[in-house]
């Protein structure tokens, strides 16, 4: 939220979002959540289309979870970049990494903003979501590599 500073950011995120600490509360500082019917889509739409005019900076976590101090990038949808596509904005992407501090067991934490990524007008709308998702996804891979602690360690039962 601070990489804008000093304009507001919105981020935009799933409801099971707002229990993470520290995550949560800065969804609730300035978040819109996404709707649980289709009868408040229609506003949360108005929502972005009005803060994206207004210039302001709309962050979108495309994972359904929030996984603290996760080392690797979970797959995502291109349905978070519908927005971007459909108003012709550019993207950019933060990528959290973790590193091994000499004292301590928490990790040093290092963010990287990449982009801006742009969407390919010479696309058909749903093909420039796909390419603008696969972009935004192999960057943040890309930075993945510069992970070198595994603080928590995720497995599946």
């Amino acid at each position: 939220m601070l990489i804008a500073y000093p304009k507001r950011s919105f981020t935009v995120a799933s409801a099971a979002n707002l229990g993470v600490p520290v995550v949560g509360k800065i969804i609730n500082f300035g978040g819109i959540v996404i709707p649980d019917t289709i009868r408040q889509m229609r506003y949360f739409n108005q929502a972005i289309i009005q803060r994206i005019n207004e210039n302001h900076p709309i962050v979108i976590f495309p994972e359904a979870h929030v996984w603290p101090y996760y080392t690797k990038i979970r797959p995502f949808t291109d349905t978070s970049f519908h927005y971007p596509v459909q108003n012709n904005v550019p993207s950019f992407c933060m990528t959290t990494t973790y590193q091994k501090r000499k004292h301590g067991n928490k990790p040093k934490i290092t963010v990287y903003v990449d982009g801006p990524f742009l969407p390919d007008e010479t696309l058909a709308k749903k093909a420039r979501q796909k390419k603008l998702c696969a972009d935004i996804y192999d960057c943040m891979v890309d930075r993945t590599k510069n992970n070198t602690y595994e603080y928590i360690k995720y497995q599946r039962q």
